[in-house]
């Protein structure tokens, strides 16, 4: 399967703006590529509200951040609530004495 970042979203947006822009393109496969690109919309605003979702656990939890995405851990039961409270204050504590 392929990995793919936020960034490539991106420019996949841009490339379906600018194929939308083209004015060489008409009838039937302008059609076209105004369904592909409404699919294709629908689907980045899906995986851009996953990135948050992901993102404000990683920040509730204290979890780095690599990348697009943040290192959470592969079961949703890896840490217990105690645990996972405790590793909070632990970085919020070192974030105070990094400023």
């Amino acid at each position: 399967m392929k990995k793919n970042k936020l960034t490539d979203l991106q420019d996949h947006l841009f490339e379906l703006m600018e194929k939308l822009n083209d004015d060489d393109l008409t009838g039937d496969a302008l059609d076209t590529e105004i369904k592909r690109s409404a699919a294709f919309s629908s689907l980045a605003e899906i995986a851009v509200k996953n990135a948050v979702l992901i993102a404000k656990c990683a920040d509730t939890y204290g979890f780095p951040i690599s990348g697009d995405l943040p290192l959470l851990p592969a079961s949703p039961g890896a840490l217990i609530p105690k645990e996972a409270e405790s590793k909070k204050k632990t970085l919020l504590r070192n974030r105070e004495y990094d400023d």
